[in-house]
């Protein structure tokens, strides 16, 4: 899944805060996430945007259920600007999964 997303200014800091948690925690303890990743644009300062790869949907659904995902969500969007724009990709083989969060 890619997200793209706006942050204001004043949240930027309280943003990346929080995905530096969510990230170091998802990658210390969720062996079957093979990648999880934010970076802010460099054209675009409010625009940020989130890369995250499952082994398959068990994996997927397992990270949703994690403690620190349940607490970031909120947080996450009370620092957002409207609605994060969510693609999902999936290879040859693989299932999409359900999304939790409405994209545009």
């Amino acid at each position: 899944m890619i997200a793209h997303l706006r942050v204001a200014p004043e949240n930027a800091a309280a943003y990346e805060a929080l995905m530096t948690h969510v990230a170091a925690m998802t990658r210390a303890h969720e062996p079957g996430v093979v990648h999880y990743g934010w970076a802010k644009s460099v054209d675009e300062a409010d625009t940020y945007v989130v890369v995250e790869v499952y082994a398959d949907a068990a994996v997927h659904a397992a990270h949703m259920a994690s403690a620190w995902v349940r607490e970031a969500l909120p947080r996450s969007a009370a620092l957002i600007e409207g609605k994060p724009h969510i693609r999902q990709y999936v290879s040859e083989g693989s299932t999409p999964v359900r999304r939790v969060i409405a994209s545009d």
